[in-house]
């Protein structure tokens, strides 16, 4: 197996490792392990084919950002069968999804504060351009094809990211042609995330312990 150079020194430790399925949603299989050396981890096993590595380099980047609440990537590996390991760490909890309705309002207006907390946290992190760090390919769910797995490149500006080239009927291009320069502006690119679903965010003891599923 070998570690992705743009990850942290620290790998996997070296030993058998106990796995408990957490999720399996199309392949995408998710598990708490434990180490021969007693490291409790979250373990990624994806098809080579739907995953871009540089999910790896973008968590790796979020974990570290000042206040941003994501687990930390501890390595990324290829393994047999045309498949890719992310190992993380585990993140302590329940997802929202499945304790927002047993909380109080007190309770729900304080992970609310949480929640408005991170994305502003979110804009704090800008690059000069719309893709994953390092410029790195990314799944294309911008024009989603659901029987192929397509990737694409970072863009440079708004007006590339448009693609006007891709839309069939020429009167609509002409329209959106017309009407999109009007709603751009000269500004810096933020830090998004895919899918902020409520089962995507962990809680323990009220508290938002981290944000899953950076995987666009």
């Amino acid at each position: 197996m070998k570690l992705r150079p743009e990850l942290p020194p620290k790998t996997l430790p070296q030993g058998t490792i106990q796995c408990q399925e957490l999720y399996n949603f199309h392949g995408n299989r998710v598990f708490s392990s434990t180490t021969a050396n007693g490291l409790t981890v979250a373990l990624y096993i994806k098809p080579t084919e739907g995953f871009a590595r540089s999910e790896a380099d973008m968590l790796h980047y979020v974990s570290l950002q000042p206040g941003i609440t994501a687990p930390k990537v501890l390595g990324c590996y290829d393994v047999p069968r045309d498949l890719i390991a992310m190992v993380t760490d585990l993140l302590e909890g329940e997802s929202l999804d499945t304790v927002w309705y047993s909380k109080t309002k007190t309770e729900q207006k304080s992970i609310n504060a949480q929640l408005e907390e991170q994305i502003w946290l979110f804009r704090k992190y800008t690059q000069p351009y719309i893709g994953r760090v390092g410029r790195q390919e990314t799944l294309n769910f911008y024009f989603y094809d659901r029987l192929h797995f397509n990737f694409m490149w970072p863009f440079g500006s708004e007006e590339e990211l448009d693609c006007l080239g891709q839309v069939r009927s020429s009167t609509e291009r002409n329209i959106w042609g017309r009407l999109l320069p009007g709603t751009r502006a000269e500004q810096k690119f933020v830090l998004t995330h895919e899918d902020l679903a409520a089962r995507n965010f962990m809680m323990k003891d009220g508290k938002i312990t981290g944000i899953e599923d950076w995987g666009v």
